[in-house]
């Protein structure tokens, strides 16, 4: 941990105030260190109250994404570096580039906003303030088949966590988008690198951006996209680590039960779809599969099975 990270951890887990001094002594920090970052930590949001002769208390912790407050919450088998950014190109860029330098697992980029967000097939992804931008790096050991169950244990962890703290119910587009009254709300772009002699995953980059509480969205998107429309005073690091940590939890889960539980949340089930990538054409959809792979009938009645490529639903005919 940095110096800011020792104070607040240490404000934290008093009981009490506790005086600049003392707090220099037990961390082995200058009292300059101690005061420079209580003013850091207030800059952030935290409410850190200072009485003379006394010391400091830490009222009210901020917020707004903080490294240390994240860290607190996620789970203790996958607490790991922390980062966080008002602004960065994009946080799975960034991630991919820490990984192959030996990031460690469950390594975490947060943002406020992305200057060259990125969804599938090198999209532009629409990344403003008012939004939860996040990835992570996993070691997974898993079949390279079986990448598929990445994007769907991310989407069912968003779905949850949405769930716990808004009381909302998303759905599922197969196979990375969440939507909310018809309109996306949520993407996830999962990423990988392989290592073709032993056939296995180098690391995984799971991307996720969340529309919390977007303004002055272009004229062109309003029918597209919407928000959870977050209230003000919502602990945003509440929302990232249970997303995480429900993602872990989810990984002790077996394919069958993953695949349940995305299909009760799917919208493309019995729908009319359009697909585009190997094949071209409408057809209905009549399962995922437990390897999350698309069932569908086309219109001149083949039975198809989709493991890649993009759908548009029919009834939503914006997107």
């Amino acid at each position: 941990m940095n110096t800011k990270e020792k104070v607040y951890q240490y404000l934290s887990d008093a009981v009490g105030p506790v005086s600049g001094e003392n707090m220099a002594e037990k961390l082995h920090l200058s009292r300059t260190a101690v005061w420079k970052a209580i003013k850091a930590l207030q800059n952030e949001g935290h409410e850190i109250l200072a009485k003379p002769k006394e010391g400091y208390s830490l009222l009210k912790k901020s917020i707004n994404f903080n490294t240390q407050s994240i860290m607190n919450l996620l789970d203790s088998h996958i607490k790991s570096d922390v980062f966080v950014f008002d602004t960065i190109d994009s946080t799975n860029t960034y991630a991919k580039k820490i990984a192959e330098a030996n990031a460690k697992d469950w390594t975490l980029i947060i943002a406020k906003n992305q200057s060259a967000g990125r969804g599938r097939f090198e999209r532009n992804f629409y990344s403003p303030q008012g939004g939860l931008y996040m990835s992570f790096i996993i070691h997974p050991k898993i079949k390279l088949e079986d990448i598929n169950l990445i994007t769907m244990n991310a989407a069912l962890a968003v779905c949850d966590a949405v769930k716990k703290y808004f009381n909302l119910d998303l759905g599922i587009k197969w196979v990375n988008d969440l939507f909310l009254n018809d309109k996306k709300v949520v993407g996830i772009l999962t990423e990988a690198a392989i290592d073709f002699e032993s056939k296995t995953f180098k690391y995984i980059v799971v991307g996720i951006g969340i529309n919390l509480k977007l303004t002055d969205v272009p004229v062109e998107l309003t029918e597209l996209i919407t928000d959870i429309n977050v209230d003000d005073d919502f602990d945003k690091n509440l929302l990232v680590a249970e997303i995480v940590n429900s993602f872990y939890k989810n990984l002790s889960k077996n394919k069958k039960e993953l695949a349940q539980e995305y299909r009760s949340k799917s919208i493309v089930l019995n729908e009319e779809v359009l697909i585009f990538g190997n094949y071209n054409g409408q057809a209905k959809v009549i399962d995922i599969t437990d390897d999350g792979e698309l069932l569908v009938i086309t219109s001149d009645q083949q039975k198809l099975k989709l493991n890649s490529g993009e759908i548009s639903l029919r009834r939503l005919n914006h997107e």
